[in-house]
């Protein structure tokens, strides 16, 4: 099955498609991913990812929303690294419900917000809650969630033998995975590092340690990292994705 870019259609179309399809919003992020990963990772994950489920479902993509929160010290590294390109919360929060909004007005009825940002997460939940204090769920299923969210830690350690967290895989081995399998081509291996001290969750300090940055940005082992690991961990979200749809 093609996927349907909403982008695309005409307004009929878009009328139409609407009011049967799921539609799948992906959202990410510009930001550091270590020296081995391009800027946009989050946004290139998120719409593959989306894309994937509108291969098995009648679905809609729609765009990427390309700009997102401020990495954090302990996750994209924070001001540690150049590259970054991050909106303040507050307008973040605003541009997820016009976002958000705008669809429904346009006759989406069933959505789902995918995420790729760790630091996107308590913005865009706000959105939500905002849409639906507003009046604009009514008669609408929405669906809101990171994509890292349907995945256990055992389902991690089975694929990659070893899992340190979420809070400690930015730019780590399942992004690296995953842009293996999906964007061979803008993947440099050979410059890939590995992280081997343990980065705090939840623990924010100022000056912030260079060691909590990670290593030129990244987190955790991408070394070991192979495509067929990418291959497995997205046939799962895809898998968990669907169920959760459906």
């Amino acid at each position: 099955m093609t996927p349907i870019q909403y982008e695309n259609l005409s307004w009929p179309e878009a009328q139409e498609k609407l009011a049967r399809h799921w539609l799948l919003v992906p959202f990410g992020s510009v930001e550091q991913h270590g020296p081995h990963l391009p800027l946009g990772v989050d946004s290139f994950l998120a719409w593959h990812l989306a894309t994937d489920i509108a291969d098995a479902i009648p679905a809609i993509v729609a765009p990427v929303v390309t700009y997102g929160a401020r990495s954090l010290p302990n996750s994209g590294g924070g001001p540690s690294y150049p590259g970054t390109i991050p909106v303040p919360g507050s307008l973040l929060i605003e541009l997820y419900v016009a976002i958000i909004a705008g669809y429904v007005a346009a006759g989406a009825r069933r959505l789902l917000a995918l995420n790729a940002h760790w630091e996107n997460e308590a913005f865009l939940f706000e959105a939500c809650e905002r849409c639906r204090e507003q009046k604009h769920l009514a008669d609408v299923q929405l669906v809101a969630l990171s994509w890292w969210s349907v995945t256990s830690d055992h389902d991690m350690t089975d694929i990659f033998g070893a899992f340190p967290g979420w809070h400690a895989e930015h730019a780590g081995q399942a992004e690296t995975a995953l842009m293996l399998h999906y964007r061979p081509d803008l993947v440099c291996m050979d410059k890939a590092v590995d992280h081997h001290e343990q980065v705090p969750a939840g623990v924010y300090r100022y000056p912030t340690p260079a060691s909590w940055a990670g290593t030129q940005g990244v987190l955790s082992r991408t070394r070991h990292v192979t495509p067929e690991m990418g291959k497995r961990l997205a046939a799962l979200v895809k898998s968990k994705l669907l169920e959760l749809l459906q």
